[in-house]
């Protein structure tokens, strides 16, 4: 039996190795990653050099942006690189969308996320959750609800805002995927999402949300696909495996510390939303408790 074959297609929590990944004819992918083109640190060349090093594909998945993901497809390196995009919804959730073709993820973006940007572009959008899913059904994509638990005190996983009934459960019938393992998350946190998926009968894929280099590969879903669009319907017909840990606490306290950095240029519109946000969350305990009261 070969090393991680029997793993597919369930989830491995450990760290990946991608050189014994590769020698098992698997390609390992990040499938959550952020660059300098929205709150991340790390420049397009940096990541086609760290690709090129270590082996882990990657799916570039900026906040509300296709500027990095388009110009790391532009590369031309024969390097295994998913264009996609991460979507900041106005209700709450962030929504994973991977396309087959970076003509389609240009094409996604302006027609239907370019103008819907608040003042802080990588922050939200005016769109809800299911208007997202609704438009990402036009194209040859997958459509993947990221931390659906998290996180911490924002309400920006699609799992959570559904179980404190922020949002219908009917929207996980326009998802593709789970992620199962961020990196960026707590083990409890990831383990319901897996759960999640599993009740739900979707694939799970496995990414960083990383912001820093050392980030890239802490979680990678693993196909016997290198090319993007068959690794995506690799995925899709569950047919690919993850591995992963989350990131020890000095990493994700380095991570925070360079995602605030770069939201500084945008710190009154980020400010502003963040307060709103609080606001609607205040009230949407406040109704649930006035629920809570009349029942009794």
């Amino acid at each position: 039996m070969t090393l991680y074959s029997h793993y597919i297609p369930n989830v491995r929590f450990a760290r990946p190795y991608p050189a014994r990944i590769i020698s098992e004819g698997f390609f390992p992918a990040d499938m959550h990653f952020h660059t300098i083109h929205s709150d991340g640190t790390v420049s397009i060349p940096s990541l086609i050099r760290r690709i090129q090093k270590n082996g882990v594909g990657c799916a570039v998945t900026d906040h509300n942006e296709v500027s990095g993901a388009l110009a790391a497809c532009r590369e031309k390196t024969g390097l295994l690189i998913i264009p996609g995009i991460e979507i900041s919804t106005s209700d709450g959730p962030h929504i994973l969308v991977y396309f087959s073709s970076p003509r389609d993820l240009e094409d996604f973006f302006v027609h239907h996320i370019r103008e819907h940007r608040r003042g802080s572009p990588w922050m939200l959008t005016t769109l809800k959750s299911s208007q997202v899913l609704e438009a990402a059904e036009e194209y040859a994509c997958l459509r993947c609800p990221a931390h659906p638990y998290g996180y911490l005190l924002f309400n920006s996983g699609l799992g959570k805002c559904i179980e404190k009934g922020y949002l219908d459960e009917s929207l996980y019938t326009q998802c593709d995927l789970i992620e199962g393992i961020c990196a960026n998350m707590g083990r409890q946190e990831n383990l319901r999402a897996i759960a999640l998926a599993t009740r739900l009968g979707l694939p799970v894929t496995g990414g960083s949300d990383g912001h820093i280099i050392f980030d890239l590969g802490s979680a990678v879903t693993c196909t016997k696909s290198a090319d993007p669009a068959d690794f995506l319907d690799e995925l899709k017909h569950g047919r690919a495996m993850v591995i992963g840990q989350e990131n020890h606490f000095p990493s994700k306290v380095v991570t925070a510390a360079a995602i605030t950095a770069r939201f500084m240029p945008w710190l009154c519109p980020s400010t502003r939303i963040h307060c709103e946000k609080l606001a609607e969350r205040v009230k949407r305990f406040m109704a649930t408790r006035r629920k809570k009261d009349r029942t009794q």
